[in-house]
């Protein structure tokens, strides 16, 4: 199970709908149960929907950080996605699309169509064991084997659209045009103004705590000592 729970690290800290809350909450406790009764297969069933849930949240972080370069992207998209405008995107959006199309969307930060390949390829592999033709997976080994995938798909992902993430933190900062006085007051506003409003998760945070204090406005360094505060805890 660590590796699956490598993997949970990449889900949102904190949602902004309470019922994608206990849905994610769900699964993860789904992987756990099948894992723990050796029911193998379900347990692979559970961590493939919390995979493509992650993967809808990165989408919507780069469809976050440039709208407008995002609606070329979305070109062929609107009807499927069931948008008719880009404030009416979530990331519920992107479930509405194919799971192996919506890969596409990567293209946005520069994924060559080869790695694309390598991000759906489990899709397949998912189909493969949802239709009653015989096939299920019995062992230890062969959930380890598909966890590992996910996880360093994921790990690709991340890569990529680190920057995309790291533009979303800097125009938060930006936009706070109030004068915050405390660490603690920081932490506040980065946990509800730019967690629960991006869908970040404890791996990106860790990620943005390695921005240099250099880099944040005069004005706004509570929040780098408040981000390094939340990524000690996320560890």
């Amino acid at each position: 199970m660590e590796t699956a729970y490598q993997i949970f690290e990449y889900l949102p800290l904190k949602y902004k709908n309470p019922s994608d809350t206990d849905y994610f909450s769900f699964l993860a406790h789904s992987v756990e149960q099948n894992y723990i009764a050796k029911n193998y297969h379900f347990a692979v069933v559970a961590l493939h929907m919390i995979y493509m849930g992650i993967v809808y949240h990165y989408i919507y972080g780069i469809f976050r950080a440039d709208k407008k370069r995002f609606e070329y992207v979305l070109i062929g998209f609107h009807d499927r996605l069931q948008v008719k405008e880009l404030d009416n995107i979530f990331w519920h959006s992107f479930s509405n699309e194919n799971e192996s199309t919506i890969f596409q969307f990567y293209r946005a930060v520069g994924i060559p169509n080869d790695q694309i390949g390598n991000l759906k390829a489990p899709v397949k592999k998912r189909n493969d064991i949802l239709h009653t033709n015989g096939i299920y997976l019995t062992s230890e080994e062969d959930f380890e084997e598909r966890a590992q995938t996910y996880l360093q798909n994921l790990e690709r992902i991340h890569e990529v659209c680190l920057v995309e993430f790291r533009k979303l933190f800097l125009r938060f900062l930006d936009e706070i045009k109030i004068d915050v006085e405390s660490k603690e007051e920081a932490g506040q506003y980065i946990q509800e103004d730019f967690i629960q409003e991006f869908g970040i998760n404890s791996t990106t945070i860790r990620s943005l705590s390695r921005i240099d204090e250099s880099e944040y406005p005069e004005d706004k360094k509570y929040f780098h000592s408040a981000l390094q505060e939340r990524a000690e805890t996320e560890d």
